[in-house]
């Protein structure tokens, strides 16, 4: 099946403190410096199409900046729950803009069963910018990490809901996500001690396509 990766970038947030960002230059600046240092070196070194969900007010400027990834596209949604759904011979990732995907996630999900409808991970690696440090991290419901086939809405339900609308498929072998932790992050907190399993050596970032300083990894 043909694989493609959509990331919910710049649509109005169902939170009315933050719901107006969308629209603001400042705002989407800092998100298109994190996405260029994190979520571009990975996944733009896969090799499949990347949708951007962008809201109206929000597409034409991040179109302008972004128009040097040939294969990145703007698709406009307006709903934070709405809209944009792969086609049926698709199998469509969702990844967070500031996040990365480790290097085999593609294939992964080639092997996974082919009757589940949604695959996900529950375990990720976790780097906390300001001290550096990268840990092993679980999670009881799915992580951000999922992909989905036969057409499925990626965006329909919050990530730590999926298992209440759909029967999902929880891949082994991972983590397969990298989730970066910066202080601009909406809706990540601190996580609690007990979900932090271990801290890990930072030369595990290159599976996700970045460095041991941040960028591209070589």
């Amino acid at each position: 099946m043909r694989h493609v990766i959509v990331t919910r970038f710049s649509v109005p947030r169902l939170d009315m403190a933050t719901a107006s960002r969308h629209a603001d230059c400042a705002w989407l600046d800092e998100r298109l410096a994190l996405f260029r240092t994190w979520f571009v070196p990975s996944a733009g070194r896969l090799g499949v199409p990347v949708i951007l969900l962008c809201s109206t007010r929000s597409a034409d400027y991040v179109a302008e900046r972004t128009s040097d990834l040939s294969w990145a596209s703007i698709v406009v949604q307006d709903e934070w729950y709405g809209g944009w759904c792969g086609a049926p011979d698709q199998i469509v990732t969702r990844l967070d803009s500031d996040d990365t995907v480790r290097e085999d996630w593609l294939e992964a999900l080639d092997r996974t069963p082919a009757d589940a409808d949604v695959c996900c991970t529950k375990d990720f690696l976790r780097l906390d910018l300001q001290s550096g440090q990268l840990f092993s991290y679980r999670r009881r419901e799915p992580s951000p990490l999922a992909a989905f086939r036969r057409g499925l809405n990626p965006y329909a339900h919050d990530h730590k809901h999926l298992e209440k609308h759909h029967e999902v498929h929880v891949m082994a072998g991972g983590p397969y996500l990298l989730q970066v932790v910066h202080g601009n992050n909406l809706s990540n907190r601190t996580p609690a001690w007990w979900r932090l399993d271990r801290r890990v050596s930072r030369s595990r970032l290159a599976a996700f396509g970045v460095s041991d300083q941040g960028g591209a990894a070589q």
